[in-house]
């Protein structure tokens, strides 16, 4: 029925497609404008931890605006985040993605880390994010901030190879409610309500969705099938200070491919947050909690329970030291506790870490940034993470910078406890056990940064951005050993890479109704971290993004995201690897939005893998199908 109902509204919106030459002879009613389109984000928060304007950032940093996000008609953050230069995106399945920064993607990728308006979302079990768990609706996100540098020096642990910040609307900014569905091909059907205003000094924001997706290889078999909602509530008092609580739920079951098999992951997750701000200081307090069961990850063993929660304390204090210095500290306290049967026992850990940043300006062309932190982990010790950055700015239109900058990862509580038998493959008399090592050292990365911005009108942007890094004692298996006369493998430090690249980005807007964007990527990898030393993740990687505004209402998207050829070090039955192949490919997506202003009602229809182009994006990920999907907005 749903879908029968999609069709019938995707094939008359579809014929916008075919007549929209013929729109162009009508008056222009609702002309893109350079504030309202193709607006620069002045301020970024993440890059350095306070408000500064993009161009004196300390790191890369790309912004996905709130405009480009609902122009662009992509359902899942991953999505979005494909078009950014720089980031490695995989589709393993309609509900499993994994991304990553500058060639370090694979699956359970764990070297970035995730935030929801500053609070983690990166999943310390195994390591890693898992994209579909995330508690907030698409309609609610305001921008999405992409570092693409190390930045353990301020986030410590986890902030390998950057942040992303996803950063949700204010209250004051929603001003109202937004009713959204979308439905289509692959029994796809979310919808969202979004809701917030503010009374005198006090705001609000709730939102509610659902989400429910088929596999892309089986049509008849549900992938993604959740509900999902979140609460916000502000006050602000007399002494300009700030109390805001939060909190949310996701509750259902997703598909996720672990390591050879497709597996239903059933769980609740939920967070609780408070934050005090005044003036310069900044607290927050935060929970995260899961439970989890899914299928057996080796078929046809056990299946698999997880309970974990995180509880963590963050202060921050700035304090201007005379006219030209600005000075960030701050410290914090985690406290993670985790219950699951492919562990030795439940285990506990505390996390104590505090940092730094000061900012000189001795003349307002120049800017001297260096931080640093130290964090303490119960097993591998103390970590020191220092970072520094030079920003030149001669005139207004140009900006130099160059960086510096070293990040960790911890093991994970599967790395490090992990106690868990493969049952045998057929022909074998005996499964393997898979054990963790407590004595692993942290992975390590220094990176090496010059990004140049010339941003002389609103109209244009260029950037270009050159890096270089070295990481070490990479977490990876080990080789089977007999212990007892059973086999036996854990997981080691393996070795190191280096790595070289560039990223160059020109955002136009030739005419008030027309935004175009492009991007570039190029990385070279040396691989001797990886079992067989042989995995290189693609070189070329380029993306092309069109944004229209259309008489009478009508505004239009197309993108297309080109990767190179890569190859994988892929698992076996029999417990080592072997080398496979993805092929260079190619994926467009495009939608076409009416807004019906009288009514405050915004129809779309949108096309997914538009031209149907079936490539793997990973050895053991689904063929991506075509979908085609139509959507109804009303705000009031």
């Amino acid at each position: 029925m749903k879908v029968l109902f999609c069709k019938r509204l995707i094939i008359p919106m579809s014929l916008f497609f075919v007549s929209f030459p013929a729109l162009w002879a009508g008056p222009l009613e609702r002309e893109l404008t350079e504030e309202v389109f193709f607006q620069p984000i002045e301020t970024v928060i993440t890059a350095g931890r306070t408000e500064q304007s993009i161009e004196r950032a300390p790191a890369t940093v790309a912004v996905i605006s709130s405009e480009e996000i609902k122009a662009s008609g992509a359902l899942t953050i991953p999505d979005l985040l494909r078009l950014v230069p720089g980031l490695d995106v995989m589709t393993i399945g309609s509900s499993h993605f994994e991304v990553n920064a500058r060639g370090l993607n694979q699956v359970l990728s764990n070297k970035l880390l995730v935030l929801i308006d500053g609070r983690s979302a990166y999943f310390d079990f195994f390591g890693g994010v898992i994209w579909q768990a995330f508690q907030i609706v698409m309609d609610q996100i305001d921008r999405i901030e992409v570092v693409r540098s190390p930045s353990s020096a301020l986030y410590g642990a986890n902030a390998f190879s950057g942040v992303i910040n996803i950063i949700t609307k204010t209250p004051r900014q929603l001003h109202g409610g937004r009713l959204s569905v979308v439905g289509g091909e692959n029994s796809t059907l979310h919808t969202s309500y979004v809701q917030g205003d503010r009374k005198g000094d006090t705001g609000y924001r709730v939102a509610i969705g659902t989400r429910q997706m088929n596999s892309f290889k089986d049509p008849d078999k549900d992938t993604d099938e959740n509900i999902l909602g979140n609460f916000y509530l502000e006050h602000r008092f007399k002494n300009d200070a700030k109390l805001s609580v939060e909190g949310g739920l996701i509750h259902g079951f997703i598909v996720q491919n672990v390591r050879l098999e497709d597996v239903k992951v059933d769980a609740t997750t939920s967070y609780a947050k408070m934050n005090l701000d005044h003036g310069p200081f900044k607290l927050q307090a935060f929970w995260n909690r899961g439970d989890e069961t899914s299928g057996a990850f080796f078929p046809p063993g056990p299946d698999v329970d997880i309970l974990y929660n995180t509880f963590d304390l963050e202060a921050q204090h700035m304090v201007n030291l005379g006219l030209k210095h600005t000075f960030i500290y701050g410290a914090s306290y985690r406290f993670n506790t985790i219950e699951s049967n492919i562990i030795d026992r439940d285990h506990k850990q505390n996390l104590i870490a505090g940092y730094f940043q000061d900012e000189y300006r001795p003349i307002p062309e120049v800017s001297f940034l260096a931080g640093a932190r130290i964090d303490y982990h119960p097993l591998v010790g103390t970590n020191f993470s220092p970072r520094g950055s030079v920003i030149y700015a001669p005139v207004g239109s140009h900006t130099f910078r160059v960086s510096v900058g070293r990040a960790f990862r911890n093991p994970s509580f599967t790395d490090s406890y992990m106690q868990f038998t493969i049952p045998p493959p057929p022909g074998m008399p005996i499964g393997v056990n898979l054990v963790g090592e407590p004595d692993l050292e942290s992975e390590k990365i220094t990176t090496y940064e010059f990004g140049y911005t010339y941003f002389p009108r609103h109209y244009f942007r260029a950037e270009v951005d050159v890096f270089a890094y070295e990481f070490n004692d990479y977490i990876g298996s080990g080789a089977l050993n007999m212990v007892d006369r059973v086999p036996v493998q854990s997981f080691v430090n393996l070795g190191r890479a280096t790595a070289y690249g560039f990223e160059l980005t020109a955002d136009i807007l030739p005419a008030p109704w027309l935004k175009l964007s492009s991007n570039y990527s190029y990385q070279d990898l040396d691989n001797n971290y990886t079992v067989l030393r042989m995995q290189a993740p693609p070189s070329h990687k380029a993306n092309f993004k069109l944004f229209l505004s259309l008489p009478a209402g009508f505004s239009s998207s197309f993108s297309a995201s080109y990767v190179g050829e890569a190859t994988w070090e892929v698992p076996t039955v029999t417990g080592d690897y072997t080398l496979v192949e993805t092929k260079a490919h190619t994926r467009c997506d495009a939608r076409l939005g009416y807004l019906w202003e009288k009514c405050h009602l915004e129809l779309s229809v949108a096309a997914y893998n538009l031209l149907n182009s079936r490539n793997l994006e990973y050895p053991l990920a689904e063929k991506i199908n075509r979908r085609l999907t139509g959507g109804a907005s009303l705000s009031f």
